[in-house]
């Protein structure tokens, strides 16, 4: 298979994979949800983050020890459901305060971004993942198989978040049109909290 074919075809499973919804996209679109456009596009930017990260761990063999490793994967699974369960039920108990007008002000783009990179970071299953799908598009005959894998994964990342931005986007526009009353706004963080918490707890108790 020449490296031509494995690009077209890595791309085209990319784009399908990164168009079929999924936790990354379940996380960027409840995001946008509660806070807005802009909170979409930065969460979807620090997922990629996680995702690129991911990948490196993927070429570099790191994600053979979490397959190994029954403890590994567990704590890591358990530290990432923790978070998301975390930020899950911050999220809710924060909708009651919530001052609407300042949180619309005062969006933390560097919070958010780095809480997408670590939901991300912090999902055993990606590396896990990424472990599988890679090596399938590297051609046999590559000479620079770990550079290749890098490359792929980043091009994966590149589509992820450009798929994830739109979604983001249009939520956070629909976010927009609903922000006229209070009432719906904190609706919308508590909603967006369940779906966190869901998030948290579907990654907890998903077997290996």
């Amino acid at each position: 298979m020449s490296t031509d074919i494995a690009w077209g075809l890595f791309l085209a499973a990319a784009l399908a994979l990164a168009m079929t919804p999924g936790p990354d996209m379940v996380y960027v679109v409840s995001r946008a949800l509660a806070q807005g456009p802009r909170a979409g596009l930065v969460s979807a930017a620090g997922l990629s983050v996680g995702l690129a990260a991911h990948t490196l761990l993927a070429a570099f063999g790191v994600s053979v020890l979490l397959r190994a490793s029954e403890t590994a994967f567990v704590a890591l699974k358990v530290a990432g459901a923790l978070y998301l369960l975390w930020i899950g039920v911050q999220m809710w108990r924060a909708a009651p305060h919530l001052d609407v007008h300042a949180a619309r002000d005062r969006l933390d783009a560097s919070r958010l971004f780095w809480q997408g990179a670590l939901s991300a970071l912090l999902n055993p299953k990606l590396a896990l993942f990424f472990l599988a799908f890679l090596p399938q598009f590297v051609p046999a005959a590559s000479t620079t198989p770990v550079a290749d894998a890098v490359a792929l994964g980043i091009a994966f990342s590149v589509l992820g978040i450009g798929v994830q931005a739109l979604a983001g986007l249009a939520a956070g526009h629909l976010s927009d049109a609903l922000r006229r009353s209070d009432r719906a706004v904190r609706a919308l963080f508590r909603t967006s909290g369940a779906l966190m918490v869901v998030l948290g707890a579907r990654l907890l108790l998903a077997p290996k």
